[in-house]
């Protein structure tokens, strides 16, 4: 799964490069220990989900990948409307940022969504947030026993996408999201690929199909 991972990341960037965008180094640090994984759990409280368990001890410690086609002289790819807003990509993960991201989430809670009986509060406690997006919103891991191991997205700003499920499982979110260029991850970019809402990402949907055939030129 690791070589997979890699391999569609510098797919990516490669074709980024090539368009003329920018893109960041593909950062893959060693593998997590199970030491380490205990010390973070010890301060977390409890165990961390099975599967986000099993990509830091398999696959990384910290997995960071960052591209953007966004030019303020020439269009670098040209979108249809429905794929207009992308312009950029981002993913990352690891043992070194629970804590930071865990942080983010909690300050949102004590200073905005302390009302665990609102529906919008609600979302945002019982998760473990594992990154922060560039508008301050966040990719976490639900904890309540309904949705345990789900992705969902946390909006700090009223967006109706606010609690959506991104992936049913970690493993899941890897395998879909790294398909698609780790599209956004503002909830407004990554939205199109969810089937008019009624899915979680799908690499397979029809504007995933049209991405990827835009994007390399199939």
């Amino acid at each position: 799964m690791k070589e997979n991972i890699l391999e569609k990341l510098k797919c990516f960037k490669g074709r980024v490069d090539e368009l003329g965008g920018y893109t960041s180094e593909i950062v893959c640090k060693e593998v997590a220990t199970e030491k380490e994984l205990l010390n973070i759990e010890k301060e977390l409280g409890y165990k961390l989900p099975e599967d986000f368990r099993w990509a830091l001890l398999n696959i990384s410690s910290h997995l960071e990948f960052f591209w953007s086609l966004y030019s303020e002289d020439k269009e670098l790819l040209a979108l249809p409307n429905e794929l207009a807003e992308i312009f950029a990509g981002s993913f990352h993960f690891g043992i070194d940022s629970i804590l930071v991201c865990e942080e983010s989430r909690k300050s949102w809670i004590d200073s905005c969504y302390t009302n665990y009986s609102n529906p919008y509060d609600k979302v945002f406690h019982n998760k473990l947030s594992f990154q922060e997006v560039e508008n301050g919103d966040l990719f976490a891991i639900d904890l309540e026993e309904d949705n345990y191991g789900k992705i969902v997205y946390l909006s700090h700003d009223g967006s109706d996408l606010h609690g959506y499920v991104m992936a049913n499982s970690f493993g899941e979110f890897l395998e879909e999201y790294t398909k698609i260029g780790c599209v956004g991850g503002e909830d407004w970019q990554w939205e199109v690929f969810t089937n008019n809402h009624t899915t979680p990402i799908d690499s397979n949907s029809e504007n995933a199909k049209k991405w990827l055939e835009i994007m390399f030129d199939r």
